[in-house]
Order: structure tokens, then C-alpha cells, then sequence
């Protein structure tokens, strides 16, 4: 559908490599990465690592 059609893709194992890194890097970037930086940084405001705020509550009401 986009891009390079998968069976001339796969012709070249380099080319494959660079698909594969292409979509960890993108799942990474969608999903992001999750690192004790990210709790400490919450516990450190005063609010629990599990405890959402209210800008995220509204975040979630608007979504549903």
C-alpha cells in the first residue's frame, strides 16, 4: 500500500534491517518508553506514581 512493495523489500537482507529498525523506532516513539525517571518525577510533586491529575481525568471524560 505505501512505500516500497514488501516482496522487493525483502529481496535485500540490509533493506530488511532497516525495515525492522524502522518499526521498533517507531513503536518506540509511539508508545514511549517507560524508565523510573518518569515515577520519580511524579512521586517528587507530592502525588503517587498511580494517582491521576485532573487534567488527565478531564483528558480521559472528553475521550469518552
Amino acid at each position: 500500500m505505501f512505500g516500497v512493495r514488501l516482496s522487493s523489500l525483502f529481496t535485500s537482507r540490509w533493506m530488511a534491517l532497516l525495515w525492522a529498525v524502522l518499526v521498533i523506532l517507531t513503536a518506540i516513539q509511539f508508545v514511549g518508553t517507560s524508565g523510573k525517571d518518569d515515577g520519580a518525577a511524579t512521586t517528587a510533586q507530592g502525588a503517587s506514581a498511580d494517582t491521576l491529575t485532573d487534567q488527565q481525568k478531564a483528558a480521559i471524560n472528553s475521550a469518552l
